[in-house]
């Protein structure tokens, strides 16, 4: 093929708004994950693996209540806010309140800390240490909705940009933080986010005319409340695997094997990223545009499966030797926790897009509940199979993910008339 066929072809492919937005998106998580290999690479060399463990619980922890607090905001806001006629004042309320239950839920956190995740303890150690872990839930809060704004624009170069500010200064900050322990890995990487959000309200407010503010009020989310409510349970059950796990992991097996589950996923995720990313720009699209929902879709499954197949068949065999860059035991303990995550990952693009369709069409209480199936199957699987080590959390996110397909392949059967019609 001729450089002006490769080039007339690329012109095309970018002409394409639906791949335009998915690449600028998949850069971002490539940028994110190749900066996250490096983070982690020197958390693991700087740190001890139990407190690179109880640093990746605390993660996720920080996630499940920012999941808790969103409200379903972060998703509502690409659907609704392009033709809402007072941008500034519906992400400014979208914040406030997000915020107001982040400090709400992290106080609850906080409280009950001892009883049911005393690894993490090291959050209580001091009044310094919990002010902080409240402003990183803002910060978290934030970022979620930026990041959603620009998507809801169809601006997602500035999502790379700003993922480009985090991953830059998040090699930094691990040097500079290891007196911190456990804390001081969970602070780099929340403080680089911190950063990366400025810059993000210093383009919305420069360049998208938007008014940064605490807000409150009902009458700016009329309309929307009760699709980001049921938004807010499907994507509360959605993701409560990958933030549940980590804890689980610490608590119930070791801070250790905390620490090699949360690599393995980290290098795992940039699977599932690939079907995120595109189903992501699936459902801006949709939302923006007249186009056929089946020739959006025929679009996106090409994409996935331009990346996906090269992107597993690499994983399968050169898991053992991405995992020992971060320590012999990694690749000991992980490769075959890696190597069923990145079998799973065709499940799950499936998933990702029957989610998709039906977020478009408003059924909320079809993705809470399968959503909550999927979930329950995988945390109860790994508490059930752990005996069989990281081997049994693999098996468990696999079978949990087939539960999910199972239920999203059978209703999209029965009313694809309707779904597949817009």
């Amino acid at each position: 093929m001729s450089f002006q066929a490769i080039k007339r072809l690329f012109t095309k492919f970018i002409s394409e708004s639906i791949y335009a937005n998915t690449s600028y998106l998949l850069s971002s998580w490539i940028l994110l994950s190749g900066f996250g290999f490096i983070f982690w690479t020197i958390c693991t060399n700087l740190y001890s693996d139990e407190q690179v463990g109880i640093a990746t619980a605390l993660l996720a922890a920080l996630n499940l209540i920012t999941s808790l607090s969103l409200m379903g905001f972060e998703l509502s806001i690409i659907r609704v806010l392009p033709d809402h006629p007072d941008k500034s004042t519906l992400l400014n309320v979208c914040f406030s309140t997000a915020s107001l239950f982040g400090v709400f839920f992290s106080f609850i956190f906080v409280l009950l800390l001892p009883y049911f995740a005393g690894d993490l303890s090291v959050v209580n150690s001091s009044f310094f240490y919990q002010a902080l872990f409240f402003l990183f839930v803002i910060i978290a809060l934030g970022d979620y909705l930026v990041t959603n704004t620009f998507v809801a624009y169809r601006k997602s170069d500035f999502v790379l940009r700003k993922n480009l500010i985090f991953s830059i200064f998040k090699l930094v900050f691990p040097f500079v933080l290891i007196s911190f322990g456990a804390y001081g890995v969970f602070s780099a990487w929340m403080l680089s986010l911190g950063i990366a959000l400025v810059y993000s309200m210093v383009v919305l407010t420069r360049q998208f005319s938007h008014n940064f503010k605490p807000q409150l009020g009902i009458d700016p989310l009329r309309g929307m409340i009760k699709y980001s409510f049921g938004n807010y349970l499907s994507s509360f059950a959605e993701g409560f695997p990958i933030m549940v796990l980590p804890i689980l992991i610490v608590n119930v097996y070791s801070p250790e094997e905390g620490a090699y589950y949360y690599i393995a996923m980290m290098i795992a995720t940039f699977l599932f990223t690939v079907s995120a990313s595109a189903t992501q720009s699936l459902f801006a699209e949709a939302s923006n545009s007249d186009k056929a929902m089946i020739d959006l879709i025929g679009k996106v499954f090409r994409f996935l499966v331009i990346l996906l197949v090269p992107g597993i068949t690499a994983i399968i065999l050169l898991g053992p030797f991405i995992l020992s860059i971060f320590g012999p035991e990694y690749s000991t303990e992980a490769t075959g926790l890696l190597r069923i995550l990145a079998v799973s990952s065709i499940l799950f693009s499936f998933n990702a897009v029957a989610r998709t369709i039906f977020r478009i069409h408003y059924r909320t209480v079809v993705l809470t509940v399968v959503s909550f199936l999927g979930a329950a199957s995988i945390i109860f699987l790994s508490y059930a199979l752990r005996d069989f080590g990281l081997n049994g959390v693999g098996i468990a996110w696999l079978l949990g993910e087939a539960v999910s397909l199972l239920a999203y392949s059978f209703l999209i059967f029965r009313d694809r008339a309707n779904l597949l019609a817009a």
